[in-house]
């Protein structure tokens, strides 16, 4: 491939040239001195993260005219045999013959447009600018979460060393699987220290039987915790649950009689 590349004023001294966005237009010249001897280019992700252009820039180009898209992601300037000529004994052929073997040239120099549509193109870089931010947007809400369950894994160990005494590495790893493993609320960890602490029984020991309890019971949250200790009270009462008053109150055709 040539080290040199030459660019014609016909084109690039043209109203429709100059009205692009300087941006547009750098990329435009940097497209033809990355291309090879027939104008074919490969790297245009690369070149726009060179230079700081966008896709906005490679699509206007696209819609003027002055870039020729495929499918498979490579592109021709379009007017590239009017801005070079290349002696044969320093010609090479493109290796993009599939792509080559579709264009033709018209009496004025320029490739004719190929069959490939500029949004489809536009399409799969969008699809893949896409796939790009959501693998970032990924990361981030990872870190997020994890940042989110250090904190309140911290505010944990802080409120039970206030409260009952000091957690050795062991007892706190058992506490982070509850709230990462097991998806306790830190409010549902919390509450099971001070049901402990208010206990003749301070002791992890007691705390981690509370925690088992619950997380058989498929308790997870402060809402089901303050319900389950309603029912308690409520038994406690009475000597049965709302449900056990519940079905005594239905007509004896419930249940069949």
């Amino acid at each position: 491939m040539a080290q040199k590349r030459m660019f014609n004023l016909k084109i690039t001294d043209s109203d429709k040239f100059l009205d692009l966005p300087l941006s547009s237009q750098a990329l435009y010249f940097h497209l033809n001195m990355h291309a090879d001897d027939d104008g074919f280019v490969d790297s245009t992700k690369k070149i726009k993260r060179m230079i700081g252009a966008s896709d906005g820039d490679l699509r206007l180009l696209m819609e003027q005219g002055f870039i020729l898209p495929f499918e498979s992601g490579v592109i021709v300037i379009k007017d590239w045999k009017i801005h070079n000529y290349i002696p044969k004994d320093r010609y090479q052929k493109t290796i993009y013959t599939t792509e080559f073997s579709r264009l033709s040239v018209a009496e004025n120099k320029s490739y004719t447009e190929c069959i490939q549509n500029v949004d489809n193109m536009y399409t799969q870089n969008r699809i893949d600018k896409i796939k790009e931010d959501k693998i970032s947007l990924d990361k981030q809400s990872v870190d997020e979460k994890n940042n989110s369950a250090s904190n309140q894994l911290k505010e944990i160990s802080d409120y039970y060393q206030q409260e009952i005494g000091v957690l050795s590495p062991n007892q706190l790893e058992q506490l982070s699987d509850y709230l990462t493993e097991d998806t306790f609320e830190a409010e549902v960890i919390k509450r099971a220290i001070d049901k402990a602490a208010n206990s003749a029984k301070r002791s992890f020991g007691y705390v981690n039987g509370i925690l088992r309890g619950w997380r058989q019971n498929g308790i997870r949250t402060i809402v089901q915790v303050e319900e389950e200790q309603r029912q308690f009270e409520s038994k406690k009462q009475t000597g049965m649950t709302d449900k056990e008053r519940e079905d005594l109150k239905q007509p004896d055709e419930f249940y069949g009689f």
